[in-house]
């Protein structure tokens, strides 16, 4: 992110003296396909906290010298390395997303946005007709597209998994908890750490199995947590659950399936139980630009890539009513526009 503007910047930016659509249309594009073309083709795994040259770089990376450095010096202006003449090296934030000597690191979130938005390509033809016009885009997935998925999940999970788990005011009395479409399990794990009286079962396809397997073993959580292969819209879900977890589930779905899902987890749900929702909130940040632009570019992006959208708090209060909730709460999350809804049977 371009993060840093002259005093002179800011008062012309603000003026509109520099054109916004400069930097909206052109140089954010551009600068985030050169992050997907620095990891893809490996130029960032040539950089270390050390400054080297750009032959060598190169040389490393199997590219040409005047691509390398173009990459490098977009990598530059989004504040990942550091330039010293003709030499680059990581800046700490540089290491600490695109370095896969990071245990932090964001190179596969970098990847699936890569690999998402090439498809952008046919966005018009999704906004003329007002839905996407290829089948689902999970139908359609390779193995290799469900490893992308799945690990940029992962990344982003890692940033407020804890943060999320203190979120969820869990009972002693919670002893069974159901993580719809949980993929790597993160959350579910972290909770039975907070709270070692609740087993939790994640309930998703087979191909992100291998995902959930290792989160597991990695966070030692197998006495507490499993997986179980299912279709949670389709097949019918375990009964007598206490906590039923969807989290960034309710955008890929439209309202009639919202309700249908509410509704599922209603009925499986013992008397006390919560259906917890985590998801980009529309209006959550108020007249924060960024909360908006989180929001209104995921609804883009879920209508073009699934068919679906992000819903505001009274949009969700509308389909979980319908179900029998009677009472919900919104929790904000750190990150601009997203939020956790708790709705209580």
């Amino acid at each position: 992110m371009i993060y840093k503007f002259s005093l002179i910047e800011k008062i012309l930016l603000s003026n509109d003296i520099i054109p916004h659509p400069f930097a909206d249309a052109s140089s954010s594009v551009g600068l985030g396909f050169a992050l997907g073309s620095a990891v893809k083709l490996k130029i960032a795994d040539q950089l270390t906290m050390e400054f080297k040259d750009v032959k060598s770089i190169a040389k490393g990376a199997n590219v040409s010298e005047v691509g390398a450095e173009l990459i490098l010096d977009c990598l530059d202006a989004l504040g990942y390395v550091q330039k010293k003449e003709a030499k680059y090296a990581f800046t700490k934030r540089g290491f600490k997303n695109l370095s896969e000597q990071s245990p932090s690191n964001f190179r596969y979130f970098i990847l699936f946005c890569d690999y998402l938005y090439k498809g952008y390509i046919h966005l018009d033809e999704t906004i003329r007709l007002g839905k996407r016009p290829q089948s689902n885009m999970l139908e359609e997935m390779t193995d290799y597209e469900w490893e992308l998925f799945s690990r940029a999940m992962i990344d982003i999970s890692r940033t407020n998994f804890k943060e999320v788990a203190k979120k969820i005011p869990v009972a002693k009395t919670h002893t069974k908890l159901l993580d719809l479409g949980g993929s790597h399990g993160l959350y579910s794990i972290e909770l039975c750490e907070r709270n070692p009286h609740l087993k939790a079962t994640i309930v998703d396809l087979p191909p992100v199995k291998k995902y959930a397997d290792e989160c597991i073993a990695k966070y030692n959580a197998a006495k507490n947590v499993s997986f179980l292969p299912a279709d949670f819209m389709k097949d019918e879900l375990p009964k007598a659950v206490d906590i039923i977890l969807a989290f960034n589930i309710i955008h890929g779905l439209n309202p009639s399936e919202n309700e249908t899902l509410a509704k599922k987890a209603f009925n499986s749900l013992n008397p006390g139980g919560m259906y917890v929702i985590l998801d980009q909130i529309k209006g959550i940040g108020g007249s924060s630009q960024m909360s908006k632009a989180t929001t209104s570019f995921m609804a883009l992006n879920l209508l073009h890539q699934a068919g679906g959208k992000t819903y505001s708090k009274s949009e969700i209060d509308t389909f979980t009513n319908k179900a029998g909730f009677k009472r919900t709460e919104l929790k904000k999350l750190n990150a601009p526009g997203f939020g956790v809804v708790i709705c209580h049977k």
